[in-house]
């Protein structure tokens, strides 16, 4: 009996901090609305298990302050970590210099509890 099931998938933890130059924010705001749209669509099939922008801690100083985002934080889903950089690599964040790809983490993730 064959088996019909598809390649072993893993979790993939992703830190992108962003680039810190001055335009980095603009960059981000300019090409948020792709990004989340390509996030949803990532969502829906399964491959993003969670993501979201990470803050810079002032963000929650105080109930009226400002966010500033300083990057963000993902888990994906793929079958090699080879894979999952494909993901990340060609997200609009990527592509468009939000994130600073010096900086990119891309680690094997264990769940500990669901």
């Amino acid at each position: 009996m064959s088996s019909t099931s598809g390649p072993t998938l893993h979790k993939f933890a992703v830190w992108a901090p962003d680039m810190t130059d001055p335009e980095a924010f603009s960059r981000r705001m300019a090409v948020r609305e792709s990004h989340l749209a390509n996030a949803n669509k990532m969502h829906e099939s399964g491959t993003l298990k969670l993501g979201g922008g990470l803050l810079a801690p002032e963000s929650i100083a105080s109930p009226n302050a400002p966010f500033k985002l300083v990057g963000s934080l993902m888990v994906i889903e793929a079958d090699s970590i080879e894979s999952a950089r494909k993901i990340i690599e060609s997200d609009v964040y990527y592509q468009s210099g939000v994130w600073d790809k010096e900086k990119l983490q891309i680690l094997p993730w264990l769940q500990a509890n669901h």
